[in-house]
């Protein structure tokens, strides 16, 4: 019988899942969630589950006998969708799929929720030069942003009732490429490498339970834009990259 513990990844296609089935495939057994499209590069003993985050009784089953359940999948907006409508995908998945995972979470009894944020969380800070910290009141610049916002407080709710490890991600500009340096101005940085990403994540995945965070996802060289000293004080990240 495996040791590995294993995660359930929503969004699995994405650009933030496929660079955790790269750079963590080799340490974790991965059963991954896809909403349509099923990439033909997955590893041959990944579980595959097609649904969708708005369903309720397809995530409850979809999270039991896991160890940590990574929450990826946001609604994805389409050349040409009026706003209205990507509000109400947004309602949908950002909102009640992110409710549907936690739920599934504490029913299953899975002690551990990673959850991908997004610095839209505090972006109108970042709109007026604001270097930004992880406890400082949120200020989202959009609807997408409010979505994320409500993720971190059910995340918050969900620990301190029912005693959930729940870390937040606030992810910064991911390309998922395999670079490990960008040209940004000193301090200004705001891009995370994924091997980056992944090592944030592993760090959450093995750190001790129960605790609750919020940290900022940017590789090195953003000192003038986000705080991230608390990763490395909660969970031990430090960023190997950076945007210099």
């Amino acid at each position: 019988m495996s040791t590995r513990k294993k995660l359930f990844i929503t969004g699995a296609a994405g650009l933030v899942g496929s660079a955790l089935r790269r750079y963590l495939r080799d340490r974790y057994d991965m059963r991954l969630m896809f909403h349509r499209t099923i990439p033909d590069n997955l590893a041959p003993d990944n579980e595959i589950v097609v649904s969708d985050l708005s369903n309720f009784e397809g995530m409850v089953e979809a999270g039991a006998g896991v160890d940590v359940i990574i929450h990826l999948g946001i609604a994805k907006a389409k050349q040409g969708f009026p706003r209205s409508r990507y509000n109400q995908m947004i309602m949908d998945t950002n909102i009640q799929g992110t409710y549907n995972i936690f739920e599934s979470a504490r029913i299953n009894k899975v002690p551990k929720v990673i959850f991908a944020s997004s610095n839209a969380v505090t972006g109108m800070y970042e709109q007026e030069g604001v270097k930004t910290t992880w406890d400082m009141p949120p200020r989202p610049r959009d609807f997408y942003g409010v979505s994320k916002v409500f993720g971190e407080a059910l995340g918050r709710h969900y620990h301190d009732m029912y005693g959930l490890s729940v870390f937040c991600i606030r992810i910064c500009n991911f390309p998922n490429t395999d670079e490990i340096n960008r040209a940004y101005e000193p301090g200004m940085n705001r891009w995370l490498s994924a091997r980056d990403m992944a090592e944030l994540t592993a760090c959450c995945i093995e750190a001790p339970d129960p605790q609750f965070g919020i940290f900022y996802g940017v590789s090195g060289g953003a000192g003038e834009k986000w705080d991230i000293s608390n990763a490395k004080e909660q969970v031990g990240w430090e960023p190997m990259d950076s945007g210099r």
